[in-house]
């Protein structure tokens, strides 16, 4: 009867230890996420931009407490500038729908203004004017 209590306990410490290491693990990944997103979106990633554009807005990634319109309006000027291939009709309504439905006059100003600085500092050059 020993040998059959002893198999149960040590998978019931197995499963203990699995579950414990997924719960310590998952959020670590997560919290990279907005982190891996924003350095790859600043050297220039698509995807990444992308990415972290719908983070800062949704605010739905680990990294991002509170959405930040502005700052996803930003990366969505970027994207439109940015003369990707994969740049689609997507883009254009996500611009349309983050910047110019959702934040003020000036609001949309702030947005540029950091775009700008953020276009130059991963394109090296200043941002183009949008055909918005």
């Amino acid at each position: 009867m020993g040998p059959r209590t002893a198999i149960p306990l040590a998978l019931g410490r197995f499963l203990v230890i699995l579950l414990i290491g997924a719960v310590s693990i998952t959020p670590a990944t997560a919290q990279e996420t907005f982190y891996l997103y924003e350095r790859n979106a600043l050297a220039g990633n698509y995807t990444a931009q992308r990415n972290a554009a719908y983070c800062l807005k949704t605010a739905k990634c680990e990294g991002v407490i509170l959405p930040k319109m502005m700052e996803a309006c930003a990366w969505r000027i970027v994207i439109l500038g940015s003369g990707h291939h994969w740049v689609n009709e997507s883009d254009i309504e996500n611009y349309q729908d983050e910047c110019v439905s959702s934040l003020s006059a000036q609001e949309q100003g702030a947005a540029l203004a950091q775009a700008e600085q953020l276009f130059k500092r991963i394109y090296k050059r200043p941002l183009p004017p949008l055909n918005r």
